[in-house]
């Protein structure tokens, strides 16, 4: 039976709804952000604060949020309690940013980074791994963390010097015995248990508080909510020293800010003759050419300059 012309004009409709619906679902699909450069593509007015993004097994959990002009820092609640993507969260391993807080409420941050010796070694970032790094002494019993790697075992089991750098100054020791450590971890502590190894025997020293002397204070508007300061413990060699959050009485506690970056199109210089890029998102990019050349690239003899956008 051959339907008619109202049913066909009917199905068409549905079909056309459903199609509507289908792209609406899709786009909400991918409107879920996975990190806070996500929030910030969709927003580039976006304001520093806490945000709820979510892990590659679309469960929530809360991170605070520091934008800047195409790029920021990303810190993850210690009460999260779902598994973190800690590779969605940062672009660069370069530096990474370090705040505390002090019992008395001021907050403050440091830029943390490898010593100069080392100026191509990348920092390790992991969640709840170590990956060829020396495991922390509270790895297993404080455990999930957020790990911070300087140098790899491969490199720090050698009496070489080794360290970290804070806020431009390098902060150095010579590692005596090879002991691989070179690390700063921050534990979620679900259970709110007692650290266990080095905690009430030793190894305090001048390098186990450089961290915090060098950082500097921050006003009171850019302050983090206290969710997002962790217990922590740092340990450097062979004599660079031990420390758990307990030898520091005064601090309490400390974050991990990893940093984003937008990709710039321009930072391959596609443009020929002396031509000038411009970019405005992480896929499109024009050509400020100079008089004589045209072309999406400047790559045309031309009688006069123009601008040629490619995205």
């Amino acid at each position: 039976m051959t339907p008619d012309k109202k049913t066909l004009r009917k199905n068409s409709s549905t079909m056309f709804v459903l199609l509507l619906l289908s792209v609406f679902a899709l786009s909400f699909v991918d409107a879920v952000n996975h990190s806070c450069k996500d929030i910030y593509l969709a927003n580039p007015s976006a304001t520093n604060g806490t945000y709820t993004i979510q892990n590659r097994k679309n469960q929530p959990y809360k991170v605070y949020c520091e934008f800047h002009n195409k790029f920021g820092y990303t810190y993850v609640s210690k009460n999260t309690a779902v598994e973190v993507n800690i590779n969605d969260l940062f672009t660069t391993q370069a530096h990474v940013k370090v705040r505390h807080v002090k019992a008395n409420g001021v907050q403050a941050e440091t830029i943390m980074e490898n010593i100069k010796n080392y100026p191509n070694q990348p920092l390790g970032i992991f969640y709840n791994r170590h990956d060829g790094y020396a495991a922390s002494v509270n790895a297993a019993n404080l455990a999930p963390y957020l790990y911070l790697g300087f140098l790899p075992i491969s490199v720090a089991n050698h009496a070489n010097p080794q360290g970290y750098r804070s806020n431009g100054h390098d902060f150095v020791f010579v590692n005596c015995d090879r002991n691989p450590n070179s690390y700063f971890v921050f534990y979620f502590n679900p259970n709110h248990k007692l650290p266990i190894g080095y905690v009430n025997r030793c190894c305090e020293s001048t390098l186990m508080h450089s961290w915090i002397t060098t950082a500097t204070p921050l006003p009171p508007a850019h302050n983090m909510p206290d969710e997002f300061y962790f217990d922590y413990e740092i340990h450097f060699g062979g004599c660079g020293g031990y420390a758990f959050i307990h030898h520091h009485n005064d601090i309490n506690g400390a974050s991990l800010g990893v940093r984003f970056e937008l990709a710039d199109p321009c930072k391959s210089s596609p443009c020929q003759n002396g031509g000038s890029c411009f970019s405005e998102d992480e896929t499109a990019f024009f050509c400020e050419c100079p008089e004589g050349f045209i072309g999406e690239t400047c790559n045309v003899k031309g009688d006069h300059g123009n601008m040629g956008i490619i995205g």
